[in-house]
Parts: structure tokens; sequence; C-alpha cells
């Protein structure tokens, strides 16, 4: 069993060191019949679809930015560790007609602008390893457009996703610091008969260069 106080205090680190920010509200993310609390173990098969999303105290003339990220990725044949990009969802709107707290997120089909997705990407950690995976909720401003300097996010590839500099990201797009946030520890247990290779450690860190005009917001 993987000792989860440390990667409590640990996620939260470093999510603070990229935003001076304490978390307001709690994240509600529901993968099928199961709610995240922060910090749990889930098995990465029940990550297959889009998790359903809620919060208290939103607004319904609000547009929320979702960002799903994965801090422990090691790529492929390196001992390189990364962060890679699972999922940027904007012009999330309330759910109105819901009951509430918490209300759930929904897109918003009318939203009259060429904000896209990048297109969920379950999570993929190796066999017989623990990966952070991190949900952050951010209010959308009422003017924003997505940096086209991160134009190559949008493959489903790791290639296009890997690399992902959240603070980067985050002020090159204006943002203010995150809303909410969750997390889970996703584990991979192998299949019967499934290859499975000892992970290799990380050496360094590496993130992918970007030359973005910067719209410093929230935080220096």
């Amino acid at each position: 069993m993987i000792a989860l106080l440390p990667l409590i205090f640990g996620v939260l680190g470093e999510i603070v060191q990229i935003f001076p920010w304490t978390p307001g509200h709690q994240l509600e993310i529901r993968y099928g019949g199961q709610w995240i609390n922060p910090g749990m173990e889930l098995d990465i098969r029940e990550t297959t679809t889009i998790p359903e999303i809620s919060s208290i105290n939103l607004r319904c003339n609000q547009k929320y930015i979702i960002l799903f990220i994965d801090l422990d990725v090691i790529l492929p044949g390196t001992r390189i560790q990364s962060v890679i990009l699972h999922w940027y969802q904007p012009n999330l709107i309330m759910d109105c007609t819901g009951p509430s707290p918490p209300s759930t997120l929904i897109p918003d089909e009318d939203h009259g602008d060429k904000s896209h997705p990048a297109s969920y990407i379950a999570p993929r950690a190796p066999p017989n390893t623990h990966h952070r995976y991190v949900y952050l909720l951010f209010a959308q401003p009422p003017t924003y457009q997505f940096p086209q300097c991160f134009s190559h996010v949008f493959p489903e590839t790791v290639s296009a996703r890997s690399g992902f500099d959240i603070r980067r990201f985050v002020q090159a797009a204006g943002l203010d610091p995150p809303i909410a946030m969750n997390y889970f520890i996703g584990r991979h247990e192998p299949a019967e008969g499934e290859i499975t290779t000892m992970p290799l450690s990380a050496t360094t860190t590496s993130f992918r260069s970007v030359d973005c005009p910067t719209k410093t917001v929230g935080f220096a």
C-alpha cells in the first residue's frame, strides 16, 4: 500500500509552488459511481470515460476551464520526469437546472467562439506504478482566447501532451489561480499475463519550451 500522507502534502506543495494560492473549494469528481476524495487510490481502469464534475458556489453566468494533468510521467526510454496534459476543456457552465449544491459542470454548446477542447485521454500509468492525477478548475475570463503557443496540445499523443508547463499556460492564457481542485492516486495493477518491467526512476525534470506573450493576471 502506498503511503498517502506524504503524497497529499507533496501534491499540494507542488501546486502551491505554481500558484500562490490556498484551495477555496474541493472539486467534486465522480467516475461511474465513485466520488473522489483528495488523495484516494483509484484503479486507472475505472477512469476510461470523462467523469462528472461539480463544485459549490459556482455562478450560472460564469464559464469555467478544467485542466487534468499527470504529475509523475517518466518519458518513454528516459529518466526524465514530466507533466502530461490529459484534458483541457474550456466553456464549461453550471447546470442551473439541477439541485444545488453542488452544481454539475457541462460544456456550453453555444459558446460562440473558437475555443476547442484538448480531448480527454484516460490515465495510463505503467504497470506497478502510482501516479498523481490532478484536476484544476479556473474561472474563464469573458474575453478568453486560447494561447496559440500551446496549440501543440490538441493531438492525442505523448509527444503533444508531455512537458505541459501549467504555470506558463496559465500566464499565457491570462487566468487567475484555480478556484477548486481535486486529485487521486492512479494505480495500475497488471492483469494476468500482462508483460511488465520495473519503472525507471527519474533523474531530471523537463517542460516543453514555448514562446508565448505573457498575460500575468493573478500572480507574478
